[in-house]
């Protein structure tokens, strides 16, 4: 039997819903400091009292606003990582193998984040913690690319053999996650210069396979 849920408790989650969603596109575009939680009350067109019933005040807020992110960040990033290591071990020494892997989880990426649908302010507040961290900063970096980062480190060990620890390591690493994460995050340049091509399966393919030779660049495989 399925329970039906108390119309409050129904109200209540669309109020929650509401601060988040008005809290992601305020403090994308001002700052945390620069917004008011009066402010997103009336974007929310709730009362104000509710942001500290359900988050406790403004900090609260925030922090549900960086859940939110990092969840829509795993549900991209997750299927990467997978695809990288359900196969890295087999591949471990041969180019072949690794240029092919290299291709399948680029590809996998490129289809999950050009498909996913999030707003454009989730980009924008991404882009203010990493040019300006804040202490939720910590939690991006651990729950999402911190991941991202170790599971490339395993595919340069793969493919080079070198000690991930050295500063060359760590350079090729960031530099595969720029490449690979580039063009989910520069839409906004892309559609300029191509339109709406970018969301059908033909330029999916063509920019998926031009950044995994980048990487298999990189890795000289």
């Amino acid at each position: 039997m399925t329970l039906k849920r108390e119309p409050r408790t129904v109200r209540g989650d669309a109020t929650r819903k509401r601060l988040v969603e008005e809290g992601l596109r305020l403090f994308a575009m001002s700052g945390y400091s620069a917004v008011s939680t009066r402010e997103i009350a009336q974007a929310a067109n709730v009362n104000h009292a509710a942001i500290g019933f359900h988050f406790k005040g403004k900090q609260g807020l925030y922090d549900a606003v960086i859940e939110y992110m990092v969840e829509k960040l795993h549900s991209i990033c997750d299927p990467f990582i997978d695809a990288i290591d359900k196969n890295i071990e087999a591949c471990a020494g041969d180019k072949k193998l690794l240029r092919q892997l290299t291709f399948e989880a680029v590809g996998q990426f490129f289809i999950v984040s050009m498909r996913t649908e999030r707003s454009r302010w989730l980009s924008v507040l991404l882009q203010r913690e990493y040019v300006d961290p804040s202490d939720a900063f910590e939690c991006i970096y651990k729950e999402v690319a911190e991941p991202v980062c170790k599971a490339i480190e395993r595919l340069v060990n793969a493919a080079t053999g070198e000690d991930i620890t050295t500063r060359r390591a760590q350079v090729m690493v960031y530099c595969i996650m720029s490449q690979v994460t580039s063009m989910g995050r520069d839409q906004a340049i892309l559609i300029k210069r191509l339109g709406s091509e970018i969301y059908e399966p033909d330029m999916f393919n063509i920019m998926a396979s031009v950044v995994a030779q980048g990487v298999c660049g990189i890795l000289n495989i």
